[in-house]
């Protein structure tokens, strides 16, 4: 049985919404960094802490392919069961005029529209995650002729989303320190990264604070 500590724990975990989106994704089957990113449009700097914390309880784990790619996959589940009870004392009644009350009919119009809003958002939302999907796909593709190998595009993509340490970078592309910093050297040398402070970043990209809650941690 759960202590009180373990307890608190779980549902801070709970509590972040991308949280629980990457917990819904590893239900499915076992992931990797940069795909638990381009999957839930996630930050992988953010993805990476995000396991880390699960990681740290327990809740996830990890192994390695034979191409040293680190996949996380769900060790123990877990379901949040919130009882609702009624308050002995009955709320105070509040006027249309005191609360801003709309009409019934009018809130069933104003759900409609929101929902109709939503549904555009969501069509064009995956027509972009399909032009991100091939752009991503043509840059691994015609970057034969420019890189030394593919973990050099890997990188590259990977630093599209925000400016990333070694060590990150080796999270999220699964690949070794030495493979990783080999290949930045090179991406530098071409003038394709730039290194500040011991983050890599993509030369010439200024990289805004992502406002939604899709973006962020």
């Amino acid at each position: 049985m759960l202590d009180q500590d373990n307890i608190s724990h779980l549902l801070d975990i709970l509590g972040n919404r991308n949280r629980r989106r990457i917990l819904d994704l590893l239900r499915q089957k076992p992931c990797f960094v940069t795909e638990i990113s381009d999957r839930l449009v996630i930050n992988p700097k953010a993805v990476i802490e995000h396991l880390a914390i699960m990681q740290k309880e327990s809740v996830i784990s990890c192994y390695q392919d034979d191409k040293r790619r680190k996949y996380y996959y769900l060790v123990n589940d877990f379901t949040l069961s919130v009882q609702v009870s009624k308050s002995e004392k009955p709320p105070q009644s509040v006027s249309a005029d005191e609360g801003n009350i709309l009409p019934l009919s009018d809130k069933i119009l104003t759900i409609r529209r929101l929902l109709d809003a939503r549904e555009k958002l969501i069509e064009n939302l995956e027509a972009v995650e399909k032009d991100i999907d091939e752009m991503m796909e043509d840059v691994i593709t015609n970057g034969r002729a420019v890189f030394q190998n593919n973990i050099e595009a890997e990188l590259l993509l990977s630093l599209v989303y925000a400016p990333l340490t070694p060590i990150e970078l080796s999270d999220t592309s699964g690949r070794s320190i030495p493979e990783v910093t080999a290949a930045l050297r090179s991406l530098a040398s071409k003038g394709y990264v730039c290194s500040e402070c011991g983050r890599y970043s993509l030369c010439g990209t200024t990289y805004h604070p992502l406002e939604t809650s899709e973006f962020t941690s």
